[in-house]
């Protein structure tokens, strides 16, 4: 989809979308499964965690996520709709209580 909005963008100003500075800021899927450790009855254990529909949200700091977000934590998309608003979170270190 990012292709095809670029290619748009492109030929609707004619210059590259390299010229327009389309770059993508954060992409993250919302239909995912991965092996994920989590502590289960005391336990530490390998679980495949599938989250369809969502992302996990990971602190500031987390050994898990990108440089660029260690200051920040872990970027969350929630989406809304035509009537509703949409909302950019960050993870943070009260989740893991």
């Amino acid at each position: 989809m990012t292709f095809l909005v670029r290619q748009a963008f492109s030929k609707a100003f004619g210059c590259s979308p390299d010229d327009l500075d389309m770059h993508v800021v954060y992409d993250v899927s919302h239909n995912i499964a991965k092996v994920e450790e989590h502590v289960v009855d005391g336990q530490q254990k390998s679980l495949l965690v599938h989250r369809k529909g969502s992302t996990r949200a990971f602190p500031p700091h987390h050994p898990l996520i990108p440089v660029d977000y260690q200051f920040t934590g872990q970027p969350v998309l929630i989406g809304g709709t035509m009537g509703t608003c949409s909302y950019v979170l960050t993870g943070t270190d009260k989740v893991r209580t």
